[in-house]
């Protein structure tokens, strides 16, 4: 790469993209539903708003992972249908925001995904990676793991083994910094 990383470019551009995706209008008006009641529609808005503020995190991740040093945020709609690449460090990310993202067929979808770019790619490292487990402990403590899929090796990394992967020395700031944009922006 030509130019140096500068951390405070990237959280100035970064923070520009989180106020953004935060500010971006929702759909505030839940489905119908034959039983619905005040309760019910309350508690659907309530859901539903959950539901959008998770999708908007797991945007802000892909953005914040695919613009730092030499990562590439290949965003929606790449050839590959990937979201994260670097060619300098030679890995490709299929990222999800917790591990309970995926229901099994997405899963799979999501892995073929993975297991194609490695056919095609085979000197680049996959990555199925997860930012968060379902518990603190698992986050910050799951090791990295082997999958084969397709015949092809795929690692799943998981929490702060997979954002130090990423971010190296650079993690703790960068997720305070996550952290204290959305909280700045919502």
């Amino acid at each position: 790469m030509d130019t140096q990383f500068d951390l405070n470019s990237y959280f100035e551009h970064n923070e520009q993209a989180i106020q953004y995706i935060l500010s971006r209008q929702v759909n505030e008006e839940s489905t119908f539903d034959i039983l619905d009641t005040e309760k019910s529609k309350m508690n659907k808005r309530v859901a539903l708003k959950e539901k959008q503020r998770q999708m908007k995190v797991g945007e802000i991740w892909q953005v914040c992972l695919g613009n730092y040093k030499d990562c590439i945020d290949l965003k929606i709609g790449h050839e590959t249908g990937l979201d994260i690449m670097s060619h300098t460090r030679k890995f490709a990310v299929e990222l999800k925001n917790r591990t309970n993202t995926d229901n099994a067929s997405s899963k799979k979808s999501n892995l073929d995904k993975l297991a194609k770019f490695k056919l095609e790619h085979p000197d680049y490292t996959c990555i199925y990676g997860n930012i968060n487990a379902d518990t603190e402990q698992k986050t910050r403590q799951t090791p990295s793991k082997k999958i084969i899929h397709n015949g092809m090796e795929i690692e799943h990394q998981v929490g702060i083994g997979f954002l130090t992967f990423i971010l190296g020395s650079d993690t703790d700031a960068i997720v305070d910094f996550i952290r204290n944009s959305i909280d700045k922006y919502t």
